[in-house]
């Protein structure tokens, strides 16, 4: 289940004690009965204190965090309400579940907040890329790869997924049987993790990654767990620091850094940029028409997109279908509806906007299990959020994970019901209660080419397969950069 069995139990003992919250049918935000003033706005009166969780000395709730992330910011909604302050050692941390709050923070307010400090193991790895890079730099390199991810280049890129998704599914008609004589036993996330890195190598590189994907993938999943341990120490070791941990943290960053700077000489060689996303990237200029992206900027940008159109939708897909295995009645209307749509012929980019079902499921699924389980602003200066005090310095927290469960914006918040994604009442609700891409000027640049991806690939899949999830195999969660499945995802793997 999506929440630990033990958090759960503790939510469910503390739901009579918090704060009386009524949904606001129109906007879809959560208000306290006793506000007074507008959630976000500036307060009536002096800026009040947000409650803080009781902890260990010192220590805080690190201890919690580190053992039970996703159930710490649960329990402390379910207790304290929309703001709660967590000590985390010497570090104050804000986490907000009201969409007013949030949007006070990413949009309103946006210029007085940077990324957090706990950014810094990502940009270890990732260098001055979009996720990590900030104020003027950030803005210019947005605009220059905003035209990659124009919806003229999806067209082109449809039928790359497509293709990609054939050749595993070949690959799958000669899976072994397992040795009960059962239909064939796989792990979905590891395929699905397979499947989106060879579609980024041809989108954004027309090459052919597919042999380098094992090592790419551990070498991505070695990183971003050092960056999450980073992230979440009191005391750093800096990565020079000769440790084991930092040596093998070193070999990892090598793995990536070998392969992507050898595609982009093997380019520069060419002498031709290219018709990809990464060609796109080479060719692009400053608003002077002459400024192009250095080689480190060009390698950043790269390894960011890569994360962010491999990881990312790999976990959303693995997720879909294990829920799907679970509510077996939306799986055969996503079949139902692929069959009228497509048929038996190859699905096209036009075939995408018409797969609603499809689109409703995976964005029902993005609620549940948001990839992007959490993110973080650092505050420039004193702010009063929500009629909060929010001292210059704090860590403010905005955790999907925790508000796409907010009982107070969702209805049966844990239940599985795609019907939420309906076109009106997607129009009624807050769209700040609903962050699985972030929100504001930052909101993900490939969030088009992430949904045409997931919902060319489901559609696929399911046209032709069966996923039966393996019940001895349950789902555990690993909240670290982004929220994965802990020991994959087991499915017998059948044909229709």
């Amino acid at each position: 289940m999506s929440v630990p069995a033990r958090a759960a139990n503790e939510i469910k003992d503390a739901s009579a004690n918090r704060p009386r919250v009524s949904p606001d049918r129109e906007s879809g935000r959560a208000l306290h009965a006793d506000a007074e003033a507008p959630r976000g706005s500036a307060p009536a009166g002096p800026p009040k204190r947000a409650p803080i969780p009781p902890g260990v000395f010192f220590f805080g709730s690190v201890f919690e965090g580190w053992r039970d992330p996703l159930g710490l910011f649960l329990r402390g909604r379910a207790q304290y309400g929309d703001a709660v302050q967590y000590r985390f050692g010497w570090y104050r941390y804000f986490l907000f579940n009201d969409p007013a709050a949030i949007k006070h923070v990413l949009t309103d307010n946006a210029r007085n907040y940077t990324k957090s400090r706990n950014y810094q193991g990502l940009k270890v790895i990732f260098g001055n890329g979009l996720l990590t890079s900030e104020g003027e730099f950030w803005k210019r390199q947005r605009r220059l790869s905003q035209p990659a991810f124009h919806r003229d280049r999806l067209v082109g890129f449809a039928n790359t997924m497509a293709s990609e998704t054939n050749r595993m599914l070949a690959r799958w008609q000669h899976l072994p049987r397992s040795s009960d004589g059962h239909a064939p036993v796989l792990d979905v996330h590891a395929e699905m993790m397979r499947l989106t890195f060879a579609i980024v190598g041809q989108t954004l590189f027309t090459t052919d990654v597919d042999g380098d994907s094992s090592a790419i993938g551990e070498a991505l999943q070695y990183s971003l767990e050092w960056a999450n341990d980073y992230a979440e120490s009191i005391v750093r070791v800096p990565p020079w620091v000769p440790t084991p941990r930092n040596a093998g943290f070193k070999k990892a960053v090598r793995t990536i850094d070998d392969l992507f700077t050898r595609i982009i000489d093997e380019r520069r060689r060419s002498g031709s940029d290219g018709d990809d996303l990464l060609g796109m990237l080479m060719s692009a200029r400053g608003d002077d028409g002459k400024e192009r992206m250095t080689e480190r900027q060009l390698r950043d940008e790269v390894l960011t997109l890569v994360l962010a159109g491999h990881e990312t939708t790999a976990n959303l897909l693995a997720f879909t279908f294990h829920l799907l295995s679970c509510h077996p009645e939306w799986e055969r209307r996503v079949v139902a509806e692929v069959r009228q749509v497509i048929g038996e012929r190859e699905i096209r980019f036009e075939d995408v906007r018409r797969l609603e079902i499809t689109r409703m499921v995976l964005e029902e699924a993005l609620r549940l299990y948001p990839p992007a389980w959490t993110f973080e602003r650092q505050a420039v200066e004193d702010d009063v959020v929500a009629g909060y005090a929010v001292p210059k310095g704090s860590i403010v927290g905005i955790s999907p994970y925790s508000l796409h469960r907010h009982p107070g914006l969702w209805e049966n918040p844990e239940g599985f019901d795609p019907e939420r994604f309906t076109p009106e009442r997607k129009e009624a609700r807050n769209k700040y209660a609903y962050l699985p891409f972030g929100g504001g000027p930052r909101t993900c640049i490939g969030n088009a080419f992430a949904m045409m991806e997931a919902q060319i690939i489901l559609a696929k899949v399911l046209r032709d397969h069966t996923l039966a999830r393996v019940p001895a195999r349950p789902l555990e969660l690993s909240p670290l950069i982004t929220l994965r499945p802990k020991h994959g995802i087991w499915v017998e793997v059948g044909g229709r």
